[in-house]
Parts: C-alpha cells; structure tokens; sequence
C-alpha cells in the first residue's frame, strides 16, 4: 500500500467517524434536547449543502483566485458571524431583541400555514416592516420548522447573497478599480458578516438592496435584462423599508443623469431612463409618506420624521446625543457619527467595541488611500454607479444622522457600509511612464 492509498483510506475513515458521530449526536439531542437543537442539528446541513454549488459556480468564475478564494471563505465566516449572532442575541441578551418577535409569531403560525390557512400578522402592523417580516419568518419556519438557530442561517444566506450581488455590481461596473480589495472588504468586514446574519429585516434588505444595486449595473453597462432584478429589488426593499428605497431611487436617478453618452441617440435612452426611475421614485415616496402616517406636506412629513427619529431610537442601552443636520455646521459631524462612530471609547459592550475597532482601521484605510481619492474627478463622470454609490452614501447619512443609539445605528449602516467601500477601492495611481508605455501599446494597435 501506496502512501496516498494509506492517506485516503484515513481520511475516508476519520469522515465516516465523523458521520456516525453526528448521527449519533443528533439521536442524543433529539430525545433530550429541544426542537431548536436537533431541528437545527438537521436542517442547517441541508440548508448549506444547497447553497454550496453555488458559492462554488459563482467562484469558479472568477479569474482572480484570491478573489475566488475569498467569495467561499466568506461563506463559511457568515455562517460563524449568524451562530455568533444567535448566541447574543438568544443566550448573552436573553432573546431580547426584533429576531425574538419574529421567531415567536412565526412559532405560533407555522403550522396553520402547513395546513394552508395563511394568518398574517396583527392588524394593528399591517403595512409595516414587522409584520411583512413576520410573514417571511412564518414562510421560513413552514419549510424548516421553529428552529431560531437555523432559521438565522436561512437569513445569512439571504445576506449572502445580496453581499455577493453588490459585488458583482461593482466588477460589473466599475472595472477599473481595484477588485481585490474591495473583494477583502466586503467579504471579510466584521460588521458585513455579523450584523445582517440574523432573523430581521437586515438581512432581507441586504439581499433586495443587491438586487437593486446588480440590475442598475446591468443596466448602466448596457448588459440586457437589468430592469428585472432592479425592479425585484425595489418591490423587496419598500416591502420592509420604502424610505430606505426612496433614497436608492434617487441615488440612481443622479447616476442615471450624469450617465455618459456614448453617441447623441444616447440622450433619448438616458431620458428614458430618467422617467422610469422618476416614476418608480414617486410610487416609493407615496407608499412611504403613507407608511409613516404623513398628512401634511411632504417637507413636513420629512422634517417630522427626522424630528422623532432621535425619541425613536434613545431608547435602552448605547444611547448618545445626536447631531442632525440643520446647517452646513452639522455635516461634519454626522458624517463621522454615521460612518465611523462609536469611537472606542464610547463602546460600552463587546459588540460595539468589535465595532468601534473596525471603524478605526476603516478611519486609518481611508487615510492611507488619499492618493487613491485623488483619481476621483478622473473617474466618476465616466462611472454612473460610483456616483450612485456616492449619492446613497450621502443621502443615507442625512437619513440617519438624528439617530442615537450605537447599537442601532451600527446595524443600521451595514446596508450603506458597501457602497462606501467603493471609495477606498479606487485604482491605485499610475505612473507617468506607465501612461506614456500605455500610449504607445495604443498607438501600435491603431496603426
């Protein structure tokens, strides 16, 4: 017997062992343990072994083998960041927390829906956020059963994929930048992995907001079929949080507008555009003014939303002073509020402190990179969805600067966090030389 026969055969050996002891484990816990265990000791391999092949198609893809490499090891991290997630929020916090309620009602309905007796959430919620999620958990719980644990796997994957779907819209595009690094970002950042890995709405949207974001790169690359999943994704992110699509909407009418024309016809395409996205646009604002109970102006319904933002979210622990914006004096300070805060010292637990310690190496990244953001006026007439990336981030720190709670917050911005990450993935500067030897290699091809 060969040496690699010898290294097969232990491996075959010490995977059967493996199997029959979870097999035995899973027979334990199903006679002692409850539901949420053994159902999730079940269900969770299932659950991963469907979304492997395509973690696995969608890396062999890529001709980066980093980047390949990255796209699967983030997988495995976001399952470690849900199971963490779900120790916090079930064990440390005692169940305290939105994930609780969904996973209660859905409990409780799960099974009339088997049956085909479908009952929505109390009336008194319905046309918000929590009921429509409450519905989804319930959809979830149907095919898995009232297993929290796998229930917040089932989530991640929605999480997944939307991060993976943001991705691909920036290599779609924007091709010049730098692939790898944005690839490290966004499937290594802690926050990315940790926070919308649970049962909750940050996760639904982090799927339909890579939806939203794929389609409008489809679209602006001039690829066919991007109005689908852009519209998918619009349906699914007013479904939960229409102010949340108000402002992708009108992030990418600004892309839309100062989109490049390749030849003069190419103003009738970008018109059109423009009215479509305007159209939807306006549908969003309704639904939102109408969600939020407005019955006076828009400014007004606006204005009065921003004012109770700050009485909504001082509630519990990680509470701070907020600085909306009222004046050009504000900006300053909601924009670091709403990106990079809490600070270190104002982490009062674990998590805001895991926080506050990626908020500071993204402060130091941002510093090195300067010669980076030094290319942006190069770049972003010629890219409309860095400027869509840029206008979400900005309107999304206006949107969220009368919040104050950390722990809000921090959750909160992990659906803005990719869009920021555009702006430290800039090409690196080239060289004068290199620009000359560019040229040349042009000029040759032209001849």
């Amino acid at each position: 017997m060969t040496f690699q026969q010898a290294g097969v055969k232990a491996v075959a050996a010490v995977g059967l062992l493996a199997i029959l002891g979870y097999i035995g484990f899973l027979a334990w816990a199903a006679y002692y343990e409850s539901y949420n265990v053994w159902g999730s000791l079940l269900v969770i391999p299932i659950v991963l072994a469907l979304n492997l092949p395509f973690v696995l198609a969608v890396a062999r893809k890529q001709p980066d083998r980093v980047v390949a490499w990255l796209i699967g090891i983030s997988f495995g991290l976001r399952v470690l960041g849900s199971l963490a997630r779900y120790y916090v929020t079930f064990v440390v916090y005692g169940g305290s927390g939105d994930a609780n309620a969904y996973n209660s009602f859905a409990a409780s309905m799960y099974e009339l829906w088997r049956r085909g007796i479908f009952v929505g959430a109390p009336e008194a919620e319905v046309g918000s956020g929590t009921a429509f999620l409450k519905m989804v958990t319930t959809a979830v719980y149907t095919v898995i059963g009232p297993a929290p644990m796998a229930g917040f796997i089932a989530f991640s994957v929605f999480a997944y994929g939307g991060t993976y779907l943001i991705f691909r819209a920036f290599q779609l595009a924007v091709p010049f930048a730098d692939l790898r690094r944005y690839a490290y970002l966004i499937f290594l950042l802690p926050s990315i992995l940790y926070w919308p890995s649970s049962i909750g709405k940050e996760a639904w949207l982090m799927l339909f907001v890579g939806l939203f974001a794929y389609g409008a790169a489809k679209i602006w690359c001039g690829h066919q079929g991007g109005a689908i999943p852009l519209l998918i994704g619009l349906l699914g992110i007013t479904s939960v949080r229409p102010h949340l699509a108000v402002l992708l909407v009108f992030a990418s009418v600004v892309g839309q507008a100062l989109r490049p024309l390749k030849n003069p016809l190419g103003i009738f395409g970008k018109v059109f555009g423009l009215l479509i996205l305007a159209g939807a646009g306006a549908l969003v604002w309704g639904q939102t003014v109408d969600l939020l109970g407005g019955t006076e102006t828009v400014g007004d319904d606006v204005s009065g939303t921003l004012a109770n933002l700050s009485e909504r979210t001082g509630q519990g622990g990680s509470t701070f002073t907020p600085v909306p914006i009222s004046s050009p004096f504000g900006i300053p300070t909601a924009i670091a509020t709403v990106l990079f805060r809490p600070f270190v010292w104002e982490a009062n637990n674990p998590q805001l402190l895991l926080a506050a310690g990626e908020s500071l190496v993204l402060l130091v990244l941002l510093a090195l990179s300067w010669k980076r953001f030094r290319q942006f006026p190069k770049y972003w007439r010629t890219s409309p969805f860095m400027v869509f990336s840029i206008t979400y981030v900005l309107g999304f720190i206006v949107a969220f600067s009368s919040f104050s709670n950390f722990g809000i917050l921090v959750r909160q911005r992990v659906l803005m966090l990719p869009f920021f990450l555009v702006l430290l993935a800039l090409p690196k500067p080239v060289q004068p030389s290199v620009y000359a030897q560019q040229e040349k290699v042009f000029a040759r091809a032209r001849d």
